[in-house]
């Protein structure tokens, strides 16, 4: 089993690393995946902007996670998982955690000036995004994936600014499918580690643990639905101009299908992590998934 069980053990990592959970500044190197499809490595100033771009959100991104904690403190502390969190457990004061999402937050939004009036744009739209969703939409019934799905989809937008290149219809519908179906995954999880009856509502959500059979089936039909899109774009006249090879793409379609069905054969057992990102990274197979995903674009770009 490669995931971890809902009641695991306190984390061994330093608790200001956990409250910034800088091991999700990794979710931030979707800002390159536009950079990648648009072929855009030519284009000059493109790296340092992108990098710029990512140190931007990840800091506002870090800043957010302090505040949601903050917010979810009293939640957190009735989840078997999420009871160790540091403002959960008492390892870091409020105001100490106020201050530093506050310096995160500034110094994101003054690095983000540097990138270009689109890329603030988009980046001040997450922080609204986040805000709204700590205040309020996580508390919503599907509101609150859909809300999670947007944070991960403004991401590629963002990605789009920094460069200066236009977003591709078929990479936001694509994307945005995906961030659904794993933004489901996350609630699913939640609510198979819940304790009592069918009819209690989750602590700080809006479902309860009968909810279960709908929202996985929203999830596996969102995640089936990118694998359309993605099959679609492949026979699509974007992709007859773009690659030298388009067919190739084919090879991402199963490879893509596995990682999802994995992903959510691990929810039905019952064996998810509560974020689907942790566990991928954990995770050998998916992995091998992704990284095959990886040599079918490769492969639809050479030039023999």
């Amino acid at each position: 089993m490669t995931s971890l069980p809902s009641t695991e053990a306190p984390p061994a990592a330093h608790p200001w690393l956990r409250l910034l959970r800088l091991h999700h500044w990794l979710k931030n190197l979707l800002l390159a995946v536009p950079y990648l499809t648009a072929q855009a490595w030519a284009r000059e100033g493109a790296l340092a902007s992108l990098g710029l771009g990512f140190v931007a959100f990840s800091l506002v991104a870090s800043a957010s996670y302090v505040l949601n904690d903050l917010a979810d403190v009293a939640h957190d502390r009735e989840h078997a998982a999420k009871r160790h969190r540091p403002l959960a457990a008492g390892e870091i004061g409020t105001t100490a955690a106020l201050l530093v999402a506050a310096l995160a937050g500034l110094a994101g939004v003054a690095i983000a000036t540097l990138v270009g009036r689109a890329f603030l744009a988009a980046l001040l739209g997450y922080v609204v995004l986040t805000t709204l969703y700590t205040r309020r939409l996580k508390r919503v019934a599907l509101l609150d994936v859909l809300a999670l799905a947007g944070l991960w989809t403004l991401r590629l937008v963002a990605g789009a600014a920094a460069i200066g290149v236009e977003l591709s219809v078929w990479l936001l519908s694509f994307g945005a499918s995906v961030f659904l179906s794993l933004s489901l995954v996350k609630r699913c999880a939640e609510a198979q580690a819940a304790a009592g009856e069918p009819g209690r509502r989750l602590p700080g959500r809006g479902y309860e643990r009968r909810d279960l059979p709908g929202l996985q089936a929203f999830g596996i039909a969102s995640g089936v639905v990118s694998v359309l899109v993605l099959a679609m774009f492949v026979d699509s006249s974007a992709a007859q101009l773009r690659y030298p090879h388009p067919g190739r793409l084919w090879l991402a379609c199963p490879a893509l299908w596995y990682w999802l069905g994995r992903v959510w054969l691990e929810t039905l057992r019952g064996a998810m992590h509560h974020d689907p990102v942790v566990f991928s990274l954990r995770d050998r197979a998916s992995w091998a998934a992704l990284g095959a995903i990886g040599l079918a674009w490769a492969a639809a770009l050479a030039p023999w």
